[in-house]
């Protein structure tokens, strides 16, 4: 009767020892769901956001955005621009102060269009597969820099916000600060109506006196 008595705690013993190791299985497993429920929530909040300037100027140069020199705009900028319709873009590259200064040697620069998503996404091509911009895309410089002729091939408006982020930078350098424009729109290009052909009325004393005998015959 011990041995059988025995045998039925140490079952017991056994039974218990389980039961509290799953549990202990089961709410290790909820506290991961929940992890990963909440890490999906905060990146659809995240993903719902648009990009603002300073997200995207972290989103350029890392958290450590440390510039010695920047990029500061020479020329207007078109609100709105049109698409296919030719534009420049004219930069000075200025220290910390606003001085422009002249550079030891030359650098490339390179103009682009990114989305206002969150993170923001670089358009290489346009909805129908074409390069999004044409003409010059990148230039040298190391004072001054032109980029003499644009064309955007796509308007802004099947993008989010209706606008694109307007990106000016430095190739493989970081010491001269990115040039970003928000909220830039391109539209449909324009098409011009012909105008109405108007009718000019003759006068009688400028008729030819011709007309006017065939006219009594």
């Amino acid at each position: 009767m011990n041995a059988v008595y025995m045998l039925i705690l140490q079952q017991s013993e056994m039974i218990k020892k389980i039961s509290l190791e799953v549990q202990e299985t089961y709410n290790k497993i909820l506290q991961s769901t929940g992890k990963s429920l909440k890490t999906e929530t905060d990146t659809e909040t995240i993903n719902e956001e648009s990009t603002t300037l300073s997200l995207m100027m972290r989103f350029l140069c890392g958290n450590t955005c440390n510039h010695s020199f920047s990029l500061q705009l020479a020329s207007d900028i078109p609100h709105p621009a049109y698409k296919e319709r030719v534009f420049s873009l004219i930069l000075n590259i200025v220290d910390l102060n606003g001085v422009k200064v002249h550079l030891q040697q030359n650098y490339v620069f390179k103009i682009m269009l990114y989305t206002a998503d969150n993170p923001p996404k670089l358009l290489m091509i346009n909805t129908s597969g074409v390069k999004i911009i044409r003409g010059t895309t990148e230039i040298e410089g190391n004072s001054i820099v032109i980029f003499k002729k644009i064309v955007v091939n796509e308007v802004s408006s099947h993008f989010r916000n209706g606008s694109f982020f307007l990106v000016v930078m430095a190739k493989d350098i970081d010491f001269i600060k990115p040039f970003v424009f928000p909220e830039f729109v391109v539209k449909a290009r324009k098409t011009y109506k012909e105008f109405p052909k108007k009718k000019f009325k003759v006068d009688k004393n400028d008729r030819n006196p011709d007309d006017e005998d065939s006219q009594d015959n």
